[in-house]
């Protein structure tokens, strides 16, 4: 799509899940210059922290400011009933990414298949525990369909080859991680793998079982593929990750919406493949 196809006074508004995490600091970066490269002035209204509050009344303003278009990578993806309704009254298209949102106005997902993914997780882990060990999976929020998927993927590929496997919630929180791996770790000698739904959450796991001298018998992997966490993988200290192609989600994301904008189709979903990075091939995304 040419920028000459796009009028010169649309604007689009986005809300990530927050500016303070690298994931969505790279699709923000990569949506914003998509905008740009088509012409398009795009407003980031993302809150500093998550807060699903804050998210759903930076839609309710963009809606008021009669913006042409909104992307929206959800806190809370139940959050937006109604403002969502207001979207679609006002005839204003709305795009989903990362996170599917259940209403019938968001025409577009653009997302990691993240029970694929996952899934490709939790094969790396059976094949790392050779048939034995509990594993622990760091999740995020109830009911919030990234999280639960990226659960799905790990928990069923290791029940399926007969491991025990313990699920617990953790908001997307690192001290949750940090706390709950600290306290399992102390409490059930038979965990030999922590899956966390969310890198940073993969790091504080990491942090917790080398504090409790057990960082050398565990199978650590996290899910996004954050710089930080490739450092660790570098180092020997966690097992692997999933990374996600945040660049082409924030690209494809503003592509779908101007489509939409247009009267034109966009996909109902977009699914982007997850790589898993482990010390064989950490260097090559460095």
């Amino acid at each position: 799509m040419s920028s000459a196809a796009i009028a010169a006074d649309l604007r689009i508004a986005y809300t990530g899940y927050s500016t303070d995490n690298t994931f969505w600091i790279g699709v923000a970066n990569a949506a914003s210059e998509e905008a740009e490269r088509q012409g398009v002035e795009f407003i980031d209204m993302t809150a500093s922290s998550p807060d699903a509050a804050a998210q759903k009344d930076a839609v309710d303003r963009a809606i008021d400011m009669g913006v042409d278009g909104i992307i929206i990578g959800s806190v809370d993806n139940r959050a937006f009933d109604s403002s969502l309704d207001n979207a679609a009254t006002a005839g204003i298209p709305v795009v989903a990414v990362d996170t599917g949102i259940d209403h019938s106005h968001v025409a577009s997902l653009v997302q990691t298949d993240n029970l694929a993914a996952a899934s490709i997780a939790g094969d790396y882990i059976v094949g790392e525990l050779g048939g034995e060990g509990t594993v622990l999976i760091l999740g995020g929020s109830a009911g919030h369909q990234t999280g639960n998927a990226r659960r799905d993927g790990v928990l069923i590929a290791a029940e399926a080859a007969g491991h025990e496997v313990i699920f617990q919630i953790c908001d997307w929180q690192d001290a949750c991680a940090f706390e709950t791996t600290t306290n399992f770790l102390q409490s059930n000698p038979d965990i030999k793998a922590i899956f966390s739904a969310w890198d940073p959450g993969a790091l504080a796991a990491v942090s917790a079982a080398d504090a409790l001298g057990k960082l050398d018998d565990l199978v650590i992997v996290g899910f996004d593929g954050n710089p930080a966490n490739l450092v660790a993988i570098s180092e020997g200290e966690q097992s692997a990750t999933i990374k996600q192609d945040n660049t082409q989600m924030g690209v494809q994301s503003v592509q779908n919406l101007l489509n939409l904008i247009k009267g034109e189709e966009a996909p109902a979903l977009v699914p982007i493949a997850g790589i898993l990075i482990t010390a064989d091939n950490v260097a090559e995304f460095q």
